[in-house]
């Protein structure tokens, strides 16, 4: 056995802990160079069948991405068994996904790992909540008086309609996250009654959530009659100055909404609002 292949082993370095393959390998290096390792940035590249002796440095310090072939031969050189490897590959494209979808397939596969789930169990329930547009609804609906413990009146509730497996899943992992918790009398409470992510997310995560809510609004207009729904759109030009103060009122106003909202503890209706404020130009054009 090498030198390498020895100090891959007893490398405390867990692959399933990170979410960021740069700074995984970033951990990597630095602990394989803090011992007795003999591993370099020459070593690495002539084990992992590179010619360039300092392909890890620039991929560490993002100056380069990985392909699908020069991940594969990181996997080499990093000493990385089956599926150590797969998991990697996978953290390679998840962070370098250009789109909400090419980040969230991979994102998925990460998520859906063993190992990762049993490291990060928090971190996939998470994602199982904002993958999924009725999570949010069974929340408020589970601390309903009329509320009778059961999924088959949370799907009795919901529309568009869902099943009472979902219904029941969604319970179970709501209790499970912490979001709902269950008193003496047999009730159920939110623990925080207000659940926000902020007043803006980059999160991949987070936009397709927006993304599947949009849709089934979409799907819904059709359905509601106009007395039960209030629906405008506003096309205005606007100096690019003013733009972020717009912004500001309309992120004021969620925090009022959601102020006014705080103390309810009896929801009889489960409403949807949202807000859409974006620029109808490119950037850089007036």
């Amino acid at each position: 056995m090498s030198p390498m292949e020895t100090t891959t082993q007893k490398s405390r370095i867990n692959i399933f802990e990170y979410l960021d393959y740069r700074e995984f390998l970033r951990d990597w290096y630095k602990s394989h160079k803090s011992g007795r390792s003999t591993v370099s940035l020459r070593s690495f590249s002539k084990k992992a069948g590179f010619t360039s002796s300092n392909i890890l440095k620039l991929v560490m310090d993002g100056n380069r991405n990985l392909t699908a072939e020069s991940a594969a031969q990181f996997a080499i050189g990093l000493g990385l068994n089956k599926q150590e490897t797969a998991f990697f590959l996978n953290l390679v494209f998840y962070n370098q996904g250009k789109s909400v979808e090419e980040k969230d397939s991979h994102y998925k596969k990460l998520v859906q790992s063993k190992k990762f789930s049993e490291l990060k169990s928090v971190e996939k329930d998470q994602y199982d909540y904002y993958s999924t547009w009725y999570h949010p609804v069974v929340r408020e609906l589970m601390t309903s008086n009329e509320f009778d413990g059961t999924p088959e009146w949370i799907m009795s509730q919901i529309r568009p309609e869902i099943t009472v497996i979902q219904a029941k899943k969604s319970m179970e992992l709501l209790e499970r996250l912490g979001f709902v918790k269950k008193t003496p009398k047999n009730q159920w409470v939110q623990s925080n009654p207000l659940l926000t992510t902020g007043p803006e997310s980059s999160s991949h995560i987070i936009l397709r959530y927006h993304q599947s809510l949009l849709e089934i609004i979409r799907s819904l207009l059709v359905q509601i009659e106009p007395e039960d729904r209030d629906v405008g759109a506003l096309t205005l030009g606007v100096s690019k100055k003013m733009f972020p103060e717009i912004k500001k009122k309309v992120q004021e106003f969620r925090r009022e909404i959601l102020k006014m909202v705080s103390t309810e503890n009896n929801p009889e209706v489960v409403i949807s609002l949202s807000t859409q404020l974006i620029p109808l130009v490119k950037k850089g054009e007036e």
